[in-house]
């Protein structure tokens, strides 16, 4: 019997070329998500909200995410279609799909988009899951005396002009 024997090579070209493809593909696939980006409304005026929106963008190593200061004179209520008074109740994340989350979701997904969605992974099991919406419903109304109590400054660092220090003492006063 004379078996034909084939060289190495013969196989490992189309697997390599099979390979190359699915890595092709992969790369594709992963430069279309870094132009995805999601839309963050949050409240600069919070300290906490502040420091934690500051550390996920240092997080953010693909730009993916746009944080819009509700607070700011420039926000545009008719641009985004949520009221400055909606905006301030919860964090509002609209996704590069087009659909908006609002509360834990937005959070879930804004930690997602850095990487660090493993997490809060936990947050969206079965039994947490309502437990941490209640918890966040607590939490939004009474952002700013938590930051009081862990000791977040009022105003921030970077903030000298007399407009920002005006909006923060009226925002203080308020709570």
């Amino acid at each position: 019997m004379n078996k034909t024997r084939f060289p190495a090579w013969f196989f490992l070209k189309p697997t390599n070329f099979s390979l190359y493809r699915n890595y092709i593909k992969y790369r594709q696939s992963q430069t279309a998500d870094l132009f995805a980006l999601s839309v963050v409304l949050y409240d600069h005026a919070c300290p906490l909200c502040r420091a934690e929106m500051q550390r996920l963008k240092r997080r953010d190593k693909y730009a993916r995410l746009v944080l819009i200061d509700i607070d700011s004179p420039a926000f545009n209520e008719r641009t985004w279609g949520v009221s400055r008074d909606q905006a301030s109740r919860a964090l509002h994340v609209l996704t590069p799909d087009n659909e908006w989350l609002v509360g834990m979701p937005a959070i879930r997904h804004v930690y997602q988009e850095v990487g660090l969605g493993w997490l809060l992974a936990f947050t969206q099991w079965p039994l947490f899951a309502s437990l941490f919406d209640l918890a966040y419903r607590y939490f939004a109304p009474h952002r700013y005396v938590i930051s009081r109590w862990i000791g977040l400054s009022p105003t921030p660092a970077e903030c000298s002009d007399a407009m920002c220090a005006s909006a923060d003492s009226a925002r203080s006063k308020s709570s």
